[in-house]
């Protein structure tokens, strides 16, 4: 035994490049982000399911313009299973829940597992920067489902157009607001919950679950509670329908109502819709900040 230190060389070689900071550190959490919920970089089994789902809701509208393209007979808004953009959400709807479900989880529950969120906290960033970079990484992906399907329509109906492509372009341009306006809806009506539910859960398949269950299993929880007239406002139990009220957006924004819709049979108009969205935004985005705060 000898009471002299030893010094190893171990090499270390100070960072020499640019020091990006708070904005750096938020863009590289944003990307790590869009690379986890789309399984690159990962796993074959964490690929499939969500270029699964970004399938069905993208396949369907290239089928459509490539019909519309080699049969002249072909009318969108007659031939197809869905009537326009309006209709078109009722398809990619249901692929968001089921999206959502699998990814709110899978961006913020394995951080916590795996104990890397002092690694976050280490660099120049703060519990609401994190969370706002992850919120970003779920909104640009679930934007990608809305937004492109949707593009490729309105882009490619109007390449085939009789009309000529500019003049098709400038008379459905009210379209695209109201794309943005769904699109927004819909990412907030259902981001908001996934985040609520990510915070607190332990596990990315219990998370799912529950999420799937809130989402989905709402809907006919409102309508039974609504319909049963058993206490005084039962009507206001509609309003639990979580995931029809980007659904009711909808409807306003492309001036048309759904066949079967148990927030608006209970005569709920849009601005219920609204404020029930953008309430469970705020509560789920306080909670989750809280939350963080103390393990950041």
């Amino acid at each position: 035994m000898t009471d002299r230190g030893v010094v190893y060389d171990l090499g270390y070689v100070p960072h020499e490049g640019a020091r990006l900071g708070k904005p750096g550190a938020v863009r590289a959490t944003i990307k790590d982000g869009v690379r986890r919920v789309l399984g690159l970089r990962r796993r074959a089994r964490k690929k499939v399911l969500p270029w699964i789902l970004f399938g069905i809701a993208l396949i369907p509208a290239i089928v459509f313009v490539g019909l519309a393209f080699f049969l002249t007979s072909f009318v969108p808004e007659a031939d197809s299973p869905f009537g326009g953009h309006a209709d078109y959400y009722d398809l990619a709807g249901p692929v968001m829940v089921i999206f959502t479900a699998l990814a709110g989880p899978e961006l913020l529950i394995p951080d916590r597992e795996e104990g890397v969120l002092a690694v976050y906290s280490s660099r120049p960033m703060r519990a609401s920067d994190y969370l706002l970079a992850r919120g970003a990484a779920l909104a640009i992906v679930i934007a990608g489902f809305l937004v492109l399907p949707q593009l490729l329509m309105y882009i490619g109906f109007a390449a085939i157009d009789s009309d000529g492509f500019v003049q098709t372009l400038l008379s459905d341009w009210p379209n695209l607001w109201r794309i943005a306006v769904t699109s927004v809806a819909f990412l907030v009506g259902y981001g908001a919950p996934a985040l609520f539910v990510s915070v607190y859960a332990k596990r990315l398949a219990p998370a799912t679950g529950t999420l799937l269950g809130i989402l989905v299993g709402s809907t006919g929880l409102a309508a039974a509670l609504s319909e049963s007239g058993a206490f005084a406002g039962s009507r206001y139990a509609a309003l639990l329908a979580i995931a029809q009220h980007p659904f009711a957006l909808r409807d306003w924004a492309f001036d048309q109502s759904s066949v079967d819709s148990v927030v608006a049979d209970a005569g709920f108009g849009p601005v219920w819709s609204l404020a029930m969205i953008l309430g469970i935004a705020v509560i789920a985005g306080g909670l989750a900040l809280r939350r963080y705060r103390r393990l950041m």
